[in-house]
């Protein structure tokens, strides 16, 4: 009979100290299945997004300079003048598309959207 009991004290010893490890252990692995936001992948992200928009920002300000020209000279009576800010313009426009489907071309192709990473630590 000693034994019996020592046996049935044991067994609950052991089942209520169990019955408090699981949930620890259970929380630890839920803790280690969580992978973090790969931060390499993150930063080549946003340093592709900011390089982009630099090209394009680039961009636009030379087309806005050259629309501020052409816009002046256009306000010129003599015609010679009026044709030379419109040849000009063009030109500009046509360098400016250049120099920037060549920049972002260079940039090659976007990095892939890193997982598991915020929203608010991504550049979009």
């Amino acid at each position: 009979m000693r034994r019996f009991v020592s046996t049935l004290t044991m067994s609950t010893i052991l089942s209520l100290s169990l019955v408090s490890v699981v949930p620890a252990v259970a929380s630890v692995e839920t803790q280690v299945v969580k992978k973090k936001c790969d931060q390499a992948a993150l930063a080549r992200h946003n340093a592709y997004k900011d390089a982009s928009r630099a090209i394009v920002a680039a961009y636009k300000t030379v087309i806005d300079a050259a629309q501020v020209t052409y816009r002046a000279a256009q306000q010129s009576g003599i015609t010679s003048v009026r044709k030379a800010a419109k040849a000009n313009y063009e030109a500009a426009l046509a360098n400016a598309l250049n120099t920037r489907a060549a920049a972002l071309s260079a940039l090659g192709s976007a990095p892939s959207v890193p997982e598991r990473c915020k929203k608010a630590d991504l550049h979009s």
